[in-house]
């Protein structure tokens, strides 16, 4: 190291042990970003803490259903047994009360009035309707001379007797024949009636078709379904079905969530509605099959055991393009259909966040 370098060192610790001590300066620790950040901590915790004492978390129970009007869809059954020979109405098709909607074969009563009219027919040439009137006649003219006779003493009365006997008992025969004929055209005739009654069926309900379940040539039974529909008039509601260990915890009048499978929830929100109505019992397959009249449906929605039904009513928004109210502004921007598949959510009970936290901070500070 050379003369010029160490005079130099020399120099700047000279200096330095002749300074005194800089205390009034203050020493920076954090930056101005650092406490805008801590600054931005501090609120979150905040309004966590806010949130956790005045906030809620909905508990909520969630369950598979479907949109549906009026509560249940609606069977249109045979009263007969027959072969349908005739289906005259499509899906979708508007039916009206007491209209026709199917044809039954009844080849039996066909058999038995083609049967009965053979008789009829039998009885008819028995009868002998024309010579019958013939012999009356004859009878008659013949009673005529005799009592002729019999007043000038030529014949006796006993012959003229036994001619109105003869008379009497054909009178007497042609009457029962024609009360035979008579009772054979009633009996005819109630077979026809029959028959027009067992070969039609007419919708008892007005609605859209939805299914038809029953086809041409199928042999059915008193009571089987030939088709299903739906009110035309009723309202879209939402019937649930939720495992019998959640559903029980489920009360009138709590908020649901429904959500149609042909809506993106993620991108529309769910449907806003409310309990109406909560089963007593678990419903059975059966119980389910009487509502949606679809054993597919019925396998879908039972799940593995016997689920409660939960009956919602929609909140309707004319506002809305579907008429319903939805968690956002619009909903979709197209209506929602009955006999849609969706999935729901009730909101069976609403919770403070701090009281999740409490039992922890309890536990912790006991065991400490």
């Amino acid at each position: 190291m050379g003369a010029s370098e160490q005079r130099m060192f020399r120099k700047a610790a000279l200096e330095k042990l002749s300074s005194p001590e800089r205390l009034d300066v203050m020493m920076q620790v954090t930056s101005p970003a650092g406490w805008l950040a801590l600054s931005a901590l501090g609120l979150v915790l905040f309004l966590v803490v806010l949130w956790s004492v005045f906030g809620w978390i909905p508990i909520k129970v969630s369950g598979q259903g479907i949109l549906i009007r009026g509560g249940a869809i609606l069977a249109v059954t045979a009263d007969s047994v027959g072969r349908l020979s005739q289906v005259l109405v499509t899906p979708g098709e508007v039916v009206q009360r007491g209209q026709l909607v199917a044809r039954v074969s009844q080849e039996d009563l066909m058999l038995r009035i083609r049967n009965q009219q053979a008789l009829l027919e039998d009885m008819r040439k028995q009868s002998g309707a024309f010579s019958t009137a013939t012999m009356e006649r004859q009878l008659r003219e013949k009673m005529a001379n005799q009592q002729s006779l019999v007043d000038r003493g030529m014949l006796t009365r006993s012959s003229l007797m036994a001619t109105q006997e003869q008379l009497n008992s054909l009178l007497q025969q042609g009457a029962g024949r024609q009360t035979n004929v008579d009772q054979m055209r009633r009996q005819i005739q109630e077979l026809e009636n029959q028959l027009a009654s067992a070969s039609k069926v007419e919708s008892p309900y007005a609605g859209r078709v939805v299914e038809v379940t029953a086809g041409v040539g199928e042999l059915i039974q008193p009571g089987s379904r030939i088709f299903t529909l739906e009110e035309l008039e009723a309202p879209i509601d939402v019937v649930m079905y939720i495992p019998a260990a959640e559903g029980k915890k489920v009360r009138p009048d709590m908020p649901v969530r429904v959500s149609p499978s042909t809506v993106k929830a993620e991108e529309y929100g769910f449907m806003i509605g409310k309990v109406t109505k909560v089963s007593d019992y678990p419903v059975t397959p059966e119980g389910l099959a009487r509502v949606l009249r679809n054993d597919n449906l019925v396998a879908a929605l039972a799940g593995a055991g016997a689920p409660i039904e939960i009956k919602v009513q929609l909140i309707p928004d004319t506002g809305t393009p579907s008429g319903f109210k939805w968690s956002s502004s619009k909903g979709p921007p197209n209506k929602v259909y009955s006999g849609t598949l969706c999935s729901g959510a009730v909101v069976v009970e609403r919770k403070r966040p701090i009281s999740y936290i409490l039992p922890i901070v309890k536990n912790a500070l006991g065991s400490s």
